[in-house]
């Protein structure tokens, strides 16, 4: 780099070099001006409809809430369940996409589980799927497995539920695999049945439960062996 001498320094404190200094610059840039005017107005632009957006997004979120806090005592209070599950089914269409739909359609997808309408909950629940909370997928997917169990398709019911198995631990690990395992008993599938009834073996189990597991290894095994 240059060294600026002091004689430099005096010319470029002059207003005059300063002038002719700002001259050649704007001459060098000319030639790129609208590009650099465009693209201001384009950041300019691109950073106001952000910011209306945010705002747009967090007026109808906070809306959502307090509509579906007026809802929810209606739905707890209303009978039969059916007009809950439409008074939500409403709620969902007009704030779709905030929180509190999110939370209205889980309670519709509970509603319809209650009402035995298995298929319709199943797709209430698979639409709740959205892979950015394990512990909330997790929730969703067993509540799908009891749909799917409900209308009698113990196999899918048992796939659906196997990463569950594998994404927890201790005890509640323990009760999904317990259920794995009569799944696919009812499923008459006893190869996998016995996959978990071992499993449940090799934790080990509580001791009141133990014979239990060992009657239901050795019942699977021999039908297995049929």
């Amino acid at each position: 780099m240059a060294k600026i001498t002091p004689r430099r320094r005096v010319a470029l404190d002059s207003p005059e070099e300063m002038f002719t200094l700002a001259q050649r610059v704007l001459e060098q840039v000319k030639p790129y001006a609208k590009w650099l005017v465009g693209g201001g107005v384009v950041i300019a632009v691109a950073l106001g409809a952000w910011g209306i957006n945010s705002w747009v997004q967090g007026n109808r979120e906070a809306k959502a809430a307090e509509a579906l806090a007026l809802v929810t005592p209606k739905v707890s209070l209303a009978a039969p369940e059916v007009a809950a599950a439409t008074a939500l089914d409403r709620f969902v269409q007009e704030y779709a996409g905030t929180r509190a739909a999110r939370e209205a359609q889980l309670m519709r997808a509970n509603i319809l589980f209650r009402l035995h309408r298995y298929g319709e909950a199943a797709t209430a629940y698979e639409s709740l799927l959205d892979g950015r909370d394990p512990g909330w997928d997790m929730l969703i997917t067993e509540s799908l497995s009891y749909c799917y169990e409900g209308m009698g398709n113990f196999k899918k019911a048992a796939e659906v539920l196997k990463p569950v198995a594998e994404q927890t631990s201790g005890a509640m690990q323990s009760e999904v695999m317990r259920r794995l395992a009569l799944l696919f008993e009812k499923a008459k599938e006893p190869k996998e049945a016995a996959v978990y009834w071992r499993k449940l073996l090799e934790k080990p189990p509580e001791a009141a439960l133990k014979p239990y597991f060992q009657e239901k290894l050795a019942a699977a095994e021999a039908q297995v062996k049929k």
